[in-house]
C-alpha cells in the first residue's frame, strides 16, 4: 500500500515544481529583435510586457474536468522602450533566447498606446482606454485574441491608423470614456526578424461619439466627423465601424 501511494504521488510532484532555477540568462552577445515604434507627440507608448516560455520547465494546470496536465511554463518581464537621441523613436532591444537553467525562448511582446492628455477632449472624459499591439515568436498563444495571425517576416515596417472615440456611459450621466480605435486586435507572427518598426498615424481631429441609446435595445448612435450619424445596435462589437474617412485623410 505504501508503495502505490508512493508511486501515485510521483507525477504530481513532477508537475508541481521545477527543480531548476528559473531565472533569466540571456547571452551578453545573444541574437536579439529590436522593438522600435515612432511615437507621435501626444501618445504615450507604454512599456512591454514580455512572455518567454521553458518546455523544461512546465506549469502544472487543471482541466475543466479536474485532471492534471501541464503546459510551458512562462516568465513575465515588464521592458520600458528608450527614447533613441535625434529623432522621434523609442525602442528596446528584447533577447530571443532567455537562457538559464530553463531554457527560456521568446514567446510574445505585447505594449499598449494611449493619447497623453485625455482631458484635451473634454473635462468630461474620465476613462483613458489605450490600443494594444501583439507580436507572436513561436506556436504558444498570445496573451490575447482568437489565434488568428498575420505572418510577418524580414524587415518589418507595420503602419496603422488610429482615431479617438468618445462614449457616453450612460445617457443620465456626464461620463465620458476615451479610447483608441483602429483597425482592431493587431496580433503578429513573427519569423527570422531582427527588427520591427511600429508607426501608428493618430488623428486626433477626427473625433468620433458614440451616444447610448435612450431606450433598451435601439443601439448606439455613432456621429463621425463629416457629420455622418448612424445607429449601431451592436456597438462597440460592429462592422458598423467605419474607417473609411481616415484612410481617405491619410493617402
Amino acid at each position: 500500500m505504501k508503495i502505490a501511494n508512493v508511486l501515485f504521488l510521483l507525477p504530481l510532484l513532477a508537475l508541481s515544481s521545477c527543480a531548476l532555477s528559473e531565472d533569466l540568462s540571456p547571452l551578453p552577445h545573444g541574437k536579439t529583435v529590436k522593438i522600435a515604434v515612432v511615437k507621435p507627440a501626444d501618445i504615450d507608448i507604454l512599456p512591454m510586457d514580455v512572455i518567454y516560455r521553458s518546455e523544461k520547465c512546465r506549469d502544472k494546470i487543471f482541466t475543466s474536468t479536474g485532471a492534471i496536465t501541464s503546459r510551458a511554463g512562462y516568465h513575465l518581464l515588464t521592458v520600458p522602450f528608450n527614447p533613441e537621441k535625434g529623432n522621434n523613436i523609442v525602442s528596446n532591444n528584447i533577447a530571443l533566447d532567455g537562457g538559464g537553467q530553463c531554457e527560456w525562448k521568446l514567446s510574445n511582446i505585447k505594449f499598449d498606446f494611449q493619447y497623453h492628455n485625455m482631458q484635451k477632449f473634454g473635462g468630461g472624459v474620465k476613462k483613458n482606454i489605450p490600443g494594444d499591439i501583439v507580436f507572436v515568436f513561436d506556436k504558444n498563444a498570445p496573451p490575447r485574441g482568437d489565434g488568428n495571425y498575420d505572418d510577418v517576416c524580414g524587415v518589418i515596417e507595420i503602419q496603422k491608423n488610429y482615431y479617438p472615440l468618445i462614449r457616453r456611459k450612460n445617457t443620465d450621466e456626464d461620463v465620458l470614456i476615451l479610447s483608441v480605435q483602429g483597425q482592431p486586435m493587431l496580433t503578429y507572427r513573427v519569423h527570422e526578424a531582427n527588427s520591427i518598426v511600429f508607426i501608428p498615424v493618430f488623428h486626433s481631429d477626427m473625433v468620433v461619439n458614440a451616444t447610448p441609446p435612450k431606450n433598451k435595445g435601439d443601439g448606439y448612435t455613432l456621429s463621425y466627423p463629416n457629420g455622418e450619424k448612424i445607429i449601431d445596435h451592436r456597438f462597440s462589437n460592429s462592422e458598423k465601424m467605419k474607417y473609411d474617412f481616415v484612410k481617405q485623410k491619410s493617402h
